[in-house]
């Protein structure tokens, strides 16, 4: 038996136009969902609308991992109050030529306000 272990590292984020706040940037931080089970998150970064994060999120999975649909939502860290929701995007990697160097375009009510640079890896571990 075989398992994979897919990890999907958060490269960047990039030109967030959204504001959510009424002084300065966004506090951005990523959250990744595979099939909308959470995954992980990053680590929220002060006053950016685009910064180079560098971040590896790992799990397993059953079964062939292009199957496991991503999702992201970028949030902004608040230290008064819920944090907010940026925008959101998602990433099928079933049906892309490459899983390096990808850019997922966030969306917040139908508009675009930026992206993420993302890129996956998957290894085949055999069982013993």
């Amino acid at each position: 038996a075989v398992v994979s272990t897919q990890s999907t590292g958060i490269d960047s984020i990039n030109n967030i136009t959204r504001k959510t706040d009424v002084i300065g940037s966004i506090d951005p931080y990523v959250i990744v969902y595979a099939n909308d089970k959470l995954l992980g998150k990053t680590k929220p970064v002060n006053n950016t609308s685009s910064v180079v994060l560098n971040e590896l999120i790992t799990f397993k999975t059953k079964g062939d991992p292009k199957t496991a649909k991503l999702s992201f939502t970028l949030m902004d860290k608040d230290d008064i109050g819920d944090d907010d929701e940026v925008g959101s995007g998602s990433f099928n990697p079933a049906v892309e030529e490459s899983l390096t160097n990808q850019l997922v375009h966030l969306k917040y009510k139908g508009k675009d306000i930026g992206s993420i640079s993302i890129t996956m890896n998957i290894r085949d571990i055999p069982l013993i």
